[in-house]
């Protein structure tokens, strides 16, 4: 099932975004499990490429998935090295790779990535709690 959202045109957007993202990749942990394999929240900056493609309704496009994958995760390691941002939270992790494979499709610039990085890392705490309440 495809969802094919538009582009969020505020910070704030993105973030109502990701928080949705997130649940949605959340959803995917007791099929891991059933499958017989351990996930975790820490591991869903893994399917943020994934779903990334599946709000923009690209799912069946592989060029699209490859694309948003090689952004987002390429970008975590290289973050993740250098110690630029806390990936160690898997909220903003999933956001950072949430957000990077936007860019990898081309649909944002670095200077979007990064108003809306900085703007979940300054409200991450607000984000937190949201994403609690709503389970």
């Amino acid at each position: 099932m495809t969802d094919s959202r538009a582009l969020a045109t505020s910070s704030e957007g993105w973030v109502i975004e990701m928080m949705d993202a997130y649940e949605d990749a959340k959803a995917a942990i007791p099929f891991a499990e059933a499958a017989g394999k351990t996930m975790t929240e820490a591991d869903l900056f893994h399917m943020a490429p994934l779903v990334c493609v599946k709000f923009r309704g690209l799912i069946g496009s592989e060029e699209s998935l490859s694309n948003a994958r090689n952004a987002a995760i390429g970008s975590y390691i290289a973050n993740q090295e250098a110690g630029n941002r806390n990936l160690n939270d898997p909220i903003m992790a999933f956001a950072f790779c949430y957000i990077l494979a936007h860019y990898g499709l081309g649909l944002l610039n670095d200077e979007k990535c990064q108003e809306t990085l900085q703007f979940v890392e300054s409200n991450l705490a607000k984000i937190k709690s949201a994403l609690i309440t709503a389970q």
